[in-house]
């Protein structure tokens, strides 16, 4: 295959993956081709709406209510420790524009645990499968030398 184009002659180049097979592509070109994917989906999906082009204002009400959630969840979390503060210590006053940061660092905190949690699962995830890949190798190698 002899072109003028220097990406028609890579695809025939067996080093660059090309030739009877797809070529292969590193991950920030995988990266932008699924974002290039997703974008053709989306566009068809926006033109089709009834309401012409997309409104700014609501993406921002979403993230305006989410924030209205997050905070109420800390206010609601922050009240009950100061209950739980107040039921345990009685004498010891908590004053009350502490609920709030209480709260949200208690939402902070669960966040945390949570991603700690996450993080050991993956290591496990990620163990088990390089326990998973040695045991096949160790399979492929008894099988030629022993079989």
């Amino acid at each position: 295959m002899s072109t003028s184009l220097p990406s028609l002659r890579s695809l025939d180049c067996r080093t660059s993956g090309g030739g009877c097979s797809l070529p292969r592509l590193s991950f920030i070109k995988k990266t932008f081709l699924a974002g290039g994917f997703f974008l053709a989906l989306r566009v068809p999906c926006m033109a089709q709406s009834t309401e012409g082009t997309p409104d700014v204002s609501s993406a921002q009400e979403v993230i305006d209510q989410l924030l209205a959630f997050i905070y109420s969840l800390g206010h609601l979390i922050g009240q009950g420790i100061v209950r739980l503060v107040a039921t345990i210590l009685p004498s010891m006053p908590v004053p009350s524009e502490l609920v709030d940061p209480i709260g949200l660092l208690a939402i902070l905190t669960i966040f945390l645990a949570v991603a700690t949690i996450a993080k050991k699962l993956v290591w496990i995830v990620v163990i088990a499968g390089w326990a998973l890949i040695l045991i096949r190798l160790i399979m492929v190698i008894v099988q030629q030398n022993y079989l």
